[in-house]
């Protein structure tokens, strides 16, 4: 099922996706006010790696936990990820993250493509999520500069996990959060849980096209 998951993100990437339709299913509030989702002009390009386990038994994606000495987003789950360089690709900036973030060797990453971009405010940037597959070689290294904790999560485990809401105090404001509880050290929110939002989407679209092939009978191949 997984590498069937992953030769799917390949094709579905390419096509039109579900963006911030899906995105606004996790999208934080300001006191109501709906935050922008399309990167503004001036904003800071950025890329996260959304990064699959190849060898995982189901589509299992690659978190971080967000070191408590870091400028922004610290104690927050995370995709590896940064703002690009001069001169450097979404998916190359990607990489390099990954690589520093998790100890990772580059040529263990296989790009499969790239999801819907949206804008984060608190660093006033421009991300994109690239789609990655993780050899099964590759065994993580973790920067303790960077990186407190790295946790497997398997899509299933999100899809069933219940979607709660709650109210925030944050710098001076009330926030309303869309958010998971799947692991006990923090809560799955922000930009990272709208970026596995469009990916839910696409994983449910996956089992259905899975369950309608194992219901279609087999073509009758005629007489001999």
């Amino acid at each position: 099922m997984n590498q069937e998951w992953l030769n799917y993100l390949r094709r579905r990437l390419r096509e039109p996706l579900p963006g911030h339709a899906a995105h606004r299913q996790m999208l934080p509030q300001h006191q109501g006010r709906e935050r922008p989702l399309v990167p503004p002009s001036g904003s800071n390009p950025a890329a996260v790696l959304v990064l699959f386990i190849a060898d995982a038994p189901t589509p299992t994606c690659v978190l971080t936990l967000r070191a408590a000495q870091l400028t922004h987003h610290r104690g927050e789950w995370s995709f590896p990820g940064g703002m690009l360089h001069t001169g450097e690709s979404a998916p190359e900036a990607a990489i390099r993250e990954a690589t520093e973030e998790l100890g990772i060797p580059p040529e263990a990453i296989e790009i499969l493509g790239t999801a819907t971009p949206l804008y984060v405010p608190a660093s006033n940037a421009a991300v994109i999520p690239i789609a990655a597959a993780l050899s099964p070689y590759a065994a993580f290294h973790p920067n303790p500069a960077e990186v407190e904790e790295v946790f497997l999560l398997p899509l299933e485990r999100l899809q069933t996990a219940e979607r709660l809401v709650e109210t925030w105090s944050r710098g001076g404001t009330m926030l309303t959060v869309p958010l998971w509880r799947v692991h006990p050290r923090a809560p799955l929110w922000g930009a990272t849980a709208m970026i596995l939002s469009e990916f839910l989407a696409l994983y449910s679209d996956f089992t259905r096209h899975l369950l309608l092939r194992q219901m279609s009978p087999p073509l009758s191949k005629g007489p001999p």
